[in-house]
């Protein structure tokens, strides 16, 4: 019932738009209720035909605290290249300008939350209606990692805030967000274990990887520096003491001293510079350079798999023909098989 008395007052009841809205009257005249009830309702529609005011990061924290969201989903957002601005100005293009230098994978992923948070806002009222990025088509290209000549070039000219961060990517194959928002609640350096709970993984699924040498000491070298985070941000201001999340500049021109890639830049009709990323390594390609080195080294696939935290063999499978000594010793077992052999007859 739209309308309902509390003692002799008049409220009003409306779902509106998927929300409950009540209001009192202010009056304890059914019609005057009635007519204040019909005003409102009105005035609700009218408020979605105008531009709402709302803007980018307005309808991200809706998105978030709509539901559980995941450290990964959270870190994504943070991480995005994208100014806050009116969603009246949030278009494809600009967002496609944003996420257009990622991989066909992780731009899809990217993509696929900026497509939840428009949608969301379309339901508020918050714009007409919302255009979906399109998906980019994933091909099963080759993957890229480092060979130490390249690792040490790149190490030489990583900015400090990201050394230790991209030294303990390649000490374990964890993934750029997993390493980011690493907590020191889940690192046990006496059994030098870390783990990573199911929302934080890409296949929702907790893992526990054992940890190198190598990536003890960088954990050791982290000590003290926050009471949380493991790579908290050096720098100053309210970012000070948070998850590093967006990397881009300080990444790419560490790559380019490397000489792992450049940027070129164009002036476009409306006049404006613009800046294209011309390169093959990515962050996640520590990942790949991990699994590679260790393959060349002899380790086997099904083991390499628990070091990773892959939640299917099949994905390894790309690593398979960096060791064809692996499977080469097995190259003479083909024997001649003898039935009477097989059944003792001489």
């Amino acid at each position: 019932m739209s309308l309902y008395q509390v003692e002799e007052t008049w409220y009003v009841y409306i779902t509106h738009n998927g929300e409950r809205v009540r209001r009192s009257a202010g009056t304890t005249d059914k019609k005057a209720a009635q007519r204040f009830h019909d005003e409102l309702k009105a005035s609700l529609w009218a408020e979605i035909a105008r531009p709402s005011g709302r803007t980018w990061k307005d309808a991200c924290v809706a998105w978030l605290t709509a539901a559980t969201r995941s450290e990964s989903d959270r870190y994504t957002l943070r991480a995005l290249d994208y100014d806050d601005r009116p969603l009246s100005e949030c278009t494809v293009d600009s967002f496609e300008e944003a996420i257009g230098e990622k991989s066909p994978a992780t731009f899809n992923r990217i993509s696929t939350i900026i497509n939840a948070i428009l949608r969301l806002a379309e339901k508020k009222g918050w714009i007409e209606k919302a255009k979906s990025i399109p998906k980019r088509q994933e091909r099963a290209t080759g993957y890229r990692f480092l060979t130490l000549e390249e690792w040490q070039r790149l190490d030489a000219e990583l900015p400090e805030h990201l050394k230790p961060a991209a030294k303990f990517s390649l000490a374990t194959g964890l993934r750029q967000s997993n390493t980011f928002c690493l907590r020191w609640n889940k690192v046990d350096l006496r059994r030098k274990m870390i783990w990573v709970e199911p929302e934080d993984a890409k296949a929702r699924k907790p893992i526990g990887l054992p940890l190198s040498d190598d990536a003890v000491e960088v954990l050791r070298g982290q000590i003290g520096q926050d009471e949380e985070w493991v790579f908290p941000y050096k720098g100053k201001g309210r970012k000070a003491g948070k998850p590093i999340v967006k990397i881009k500049t300080s990444w790419q021109k560490a790559l380019e001293r490397a000489g792992l890639g450049h940027a070129v830049i164009s002036e476009g009709p409306d006049g404006k510079k613009h800046r294209k990323w011309v390169g093959d390594f990515r962050w996640h390609d520590f990942r790949h350079t991990f699994a590679s080195w260790h393959v060349m080294s002899g380790t086997p696939l099904e083991v390499l798999q628990k070091l990773g935290g892959w939640s299917d063999m099949r994905m390894l499978m790309k690593y398979a023909h960096l060791a064809p000594e692996y499977i080469a010793g097995y190259a003479n077992n083909a024997k001649p098989w003898s039935q009477k052999a097989a059944m003792g007859v001489a």
